[in-house]
């Protein structure tokens, strides 16, 4: 092969590495789409994290109440969880067991037991196994309509159950 042809074959795949390149449009395009997604999920990111904490809080007063009932009829004695929905906390007797919800999920409402202040509700929790039953309703704190979810406390069986809060 002579050297003209040799310039002429590096010539050719110059142009064809130049070639290679993205343009700025393409870029301008492609980052256009990532946005558009972006902007998509997020909101559905920040949703599903509003209604994860409301199952969290709803999973963690119902295990605190079963504590409470199994405490009781262990020592053989009353045992009381103090729920403040103004603090968005609840402790159980002698602060054995404490918790603060998290700022995403409120307690919304608490039907039951007995009212020892503003928004604070007192459920007891006795030796043979009933209690003094209570509702709690727990809501998204941005959308107090969506992930509602309610704990039922069983007056006579003392059992637990978290179910749909409209239904």
């Amino acid at each position: 092969m002579s050297r003209r042809g040799q310039h002429v074959t590096g010539a050719v795949l110059a142009a064809r590495a130049a070639g290679r390149g993205f343009t700025l449009l393409e870029i301008t395009l492609v980052l256009f789409i990532i946005a558009i997604g972006s902007a998509i999920a997020v909101p559905m990111v920040g949703a599903g994290l509003d209604a994860r904490e409301v199952r969290r809080a709803a999973r963690q007063i119902a295990s605190t109440m079963h504590f409470c009932r199994t405490e009781a009829m262990a020592e053989g004695a009353p045992q009381a969880l103090v729920i403040d929905a103004r603090r968005n906390r609840l402790h159980t007797t002698g602060w054995g067991r404490w918790a603060v919800l998290t700022d995403r999920a409120i307690i919304e409402q608490i039907e039951g037991g007995r009212v020892i202040g503003d928004d604070v509700v007192q459920v007891l929790f006795f030796p043979n196994g009933s209690t003094s039953g209570a509702r709690v309703v727990l809501a998204r704190r941005s959308d107090r309509t969506k992930n509602r979810l309610a704990v039922y406390l069983d007056p006579l069986l003392g059992t637990v159950r978290v179910g749909d809060a409209d239904a």
